[in-house]
Formats: C-alpha cells, structure tokens, sequence
C-alpha cells in the first residue's frame, strides 16, 4: 500500500529533515535506462501510485498502465473520483510517489492529457526526465561482496600492547554494518563499543566511526564452518561520511538495476 500523507515540496523534493539535499541528489537517477527498468518494474508488479497535484495536498490513487519508450509517453490509470480527475487533468504539476520493495520512488511528470487505452479513456503524462530513488534509512542495507570483501578495521588496546583487527563486512547501511565475528580477540556481544573504526569503500574513500554491538547469533558458512554475525550500529556518524555510504549504496544498488 502505497504512502498516502505526502511528503515532497510542490518543486518535487522530499520534506524530510533526516535527508539532506546533498543525500536526496545522489538518489536522484537520471539515466533513462534506468528510470525505464524502475518504471517498467512498478508497472509488472500493479504497484499502486499516488499523483498529488495542482501543488497541493490533493491526489488520486493510480497505476501505471502502458510505458511507451520510444514516444517518451507513460500511461496512467485515472483515479475513482471523476472530479478530482478533472482537477488533475487541468493541472500543470504532477508529483507521483510509490514505494517498491520498501524503497520510496518519486518522480515528477508534466504535459497531461486524455488518451485512449484498452478501450477507455486515461491519463497519458511525459516519461520523467529523473526520479528519486530513496530508502529509508532503517531499511537501506546491501549486502556486501563475497569475491571482493569490505573489511573493518578496529584499533584494539591491551595490556599486551595495541594492535588493528581486520573484521569481513556482510551487509552495510547508512544506520550501521553487519559484520562476521571469527576474530580471536575481539569480544562481539551486544553493548560492546569500538571506537575509531575504519571502512575502506572502494572509489569513494574512508568511513572513519565508532560502533556499537546491538545483536549477534551463530552462522553457518558454506565451507561448514560455524562463527558469529554481528549486527552494529554507527556511533556519531558525521554527516560526510554518511553521504559517502550513501553514494556508495546507491551506486551499488544502480549496477544491479543495468540490465
């Protein structure tokens, strides 16, 4: 069921304080490969859309009927109120947001009209030029390589002297990582704190933070070998770096969408 209270500007832009700008920009997918593969998605699966418009609170429930790549033309279900679909029909905004698979899509379309489909008549609206692509961040979590494995490093003193373990990363989010405890030394229980931890993300640099142990239970790899994961959440993660993790995901999330 999609969101029914709105959360974008009348210029399209989420109002979310938890978001900034710079953040909503990275989720922001401008390729027309991509939109199309997005788009095409929530058309295959029904997924329900909502359309705000006239820059107002108002909005119909739709659908996205038929995707026409070549004319640049999506086609769109007319809601159950017929005057709101003459308000909508007459507006020269049109915010649609939707959620797929818990991540929220918003886009924004102009240049509606009425148009003959399946034997009735519905919206026809331009192919948006870009789209939002954003997951909350409680939800926004990728699961990182096996062939080429992130690695956390934690700075580790003893009374035997200090030394940097090197933990294997399975997941990762903006909220915190998922991590493989095999380490000899390093006691991951839940309430644990490693402070000055560092993350090497290829190709977009270093998550420097501390983290604290929120969950564990046993795993059993593949090879038969049974170990630890733990569940850890980011203490004071700077906002820079969390835009970082941010471009990362979201890059991440984009090479899985390239047919």
């Amino acid at each position: 069921m999609v969101e029914s209270i709105r959360q974008a500007d009348p210029a399209g832009n989420i109002d979310d304080n938890s978001y900034s700008s710079e953040l909503i920009e990275v989720c922001r997918v401008n390729s027309k490969i991509d939109i199309l593969h997005i788009l095409q998605e929530i058309m295959q699966k029904n997924t329900l859309v909502t359309l705000y418009f006239d820059q107002s609170n108002r909005f119909i429930l739709t659908s996205i009927l038929s995707i026409n790549d070549q004319t640049n033309k999506l086609v769109i279900d007319t809601g159950s109120d017929t005057e709101l679909n003459q308000v909508a029909l007459e507006s020269e905004h049109l915010l649609f947001i939707t959620s797929q698979d818990k991540i929220k899509i918003e886009f924004v379309c102009n240049q509606i009209s009425m148009f003959h489909f399946d034997g009735r008549n519905v919206f026809q609206v331009n192919l948006p030029e870009s789209l939002i692509r954003m997951q909350r961040r409680n939800y926004y979590r990728i699961t990182t390589s096996i062939i080429k494995p992130l690695k956390c490093i934690i700075p580790i003193h003893t009374e035997a002297g200090s030394f940097k373990a090197e933990i294997t990363l399975v997941d990762l989010s903006c909220g915190g990582i998922g991590v493989i405890d095999h380490h000899p030394v390093i006691n991951f229980e839940p309430g644990m704190i490693y402070h000055n931890c560092r993350i090497n993300l290829p190709g977009f640099g270093d998550i420097i933070a501390g983290i604290e142990v929120k969950s564990t239970y046993e795993i059993t790899l593949r090879n038969g070998q049974v170990c630890k994961r733990a569940g850890c959440q980011f203490i004071d993660l700077p906002t820079e770096m969390e835009t970082i993790i941010q471009r990362y995901v979201t890059k991440h999330e984009q090479v899985k969408l390239t047919p």
